[in-house]
């Protein structure tokens, strides 16, 4: 077996479905497994059974945190490459063999490009231009030192070598990366391995999400010596989070696309709000 793509979800009944078929839709000259890790207790694995015969469905009884669930599929996994998507993610017909194409020139660990899969909505734009600006870079690199795991592969010997990903609300995929690039792992981008991510059009949910991302941004903070760290060890200026993260986020942007920097610009009352509820998640954090 060449690739194993492994799905975490918790409650994404309304997205899955799209996700898998995506997968399952791929243009690839190798057999791949997918594999979908359900903790919503909610009919989802039972669904997917029905309608993804060929999947290895594994039904957790109770919720897990992504990090967990992704363990769960790696456990499971026959693969020699391990690759990751999300259940509110809709894969490009290539996905996969951009992600081989990449491995065969030498690189272990692949992330790609993550594209707004909700353009429309005001809400959804806000979600994407707040938490994906670091997967929107347009070019080949291996500048970068941590992945998310919307779309991301990497060979098994990485789990042998540097283990699995932590059991926490938020956070882990991106601390996994930024773990093991620290000891000495490239990590490549190939912005050809696209995706597309259907983010929340719920301003609720979006406020909800920034919280809790705060929460796991201060977790990873305390436990581990990267960008921000000076909240940690000086809480009186965490009010100051929100503006930095607005110049952080902006030039970020602005740098990869003007057409978004301009949405940005235009939503930017709606992004200081969800910044705020950032900032209340991160102090707790700090707190806990």
């Amino acid at each position: 077996m060449k690739f194993s793509v492994i799905v975490a979800s918790y409650k994404q009944q309304h997205y899955i479905f799209d996700a898998l078929q995506s997968i399952f839709d791929q243009e690839a000259p190798f057999p791949f497994e997918v594999i979908v890790v359900d903790s919503g207790c909610d009919g989802t694995a039972e669904l997917v059974k029905e309608r993804f015969q060929q999947a290895v469905v594994i039904a957790l009884s109770e919720r897990a945190y992504p990090g967990a669930a992704r363990n769960h599929g790696i456990r499971a996994a026959r693969g020699e490459i391990l690759a990751f998507t999300d259940s509110d993610c809709v894969v490009d017909r290539h996905w996969l063999r951009e992600l081989c194409q990449a491995h065969e020139k030498g690189y272990p660990v692949v992330g790609g490009l993550v594209k707004n899969g909700t353009p429309f909505s005001v809400n959804g734009t806000l979600d994407y231009l707040i938490e994906c600006t670091e997967l929107m870079t347009p070019w080949a690199t291996t500048g970068k030192d941590h992945f998310g795991t919307g779309n991301v592969s990497f060979l098994r010997s990485v789990v042998d070598r540097y283990g699995m990903f932590a059991d926490q609300v938020k956070g882990s995929d991106n601390m996994y990366f930024r773990r093991i690039h620290a000891e000495g792992q490239v990590l490549y981008w190939e912005p050809r391995a696209k995706v597309w991510h259907r983010n929340r059009t719920s301003l609720k949910k979006v406020l909800k999400n920034q919280y809790e991302l705060g929460i796991g941004a201060a977790i990873n903070r305390k436990k581990h010596a990267v960008r921000g760290k000076i909240f940690i060890n000086h809480p009186v200026l965490i009010p100051l989070i929100p503006l930095v993260r607005i110049f952080t986020i902006g030039g970020r942007i602005l740098r990869y696309s003007f057409f978004n920097f301009l949405k940005f610009i235009l939503l930017l009352p709606l992004v200081i709000l969800a910044l705020i509820c950032y900032t209340a998640g991160f102090y707790r954090g700090v707190k806990s």
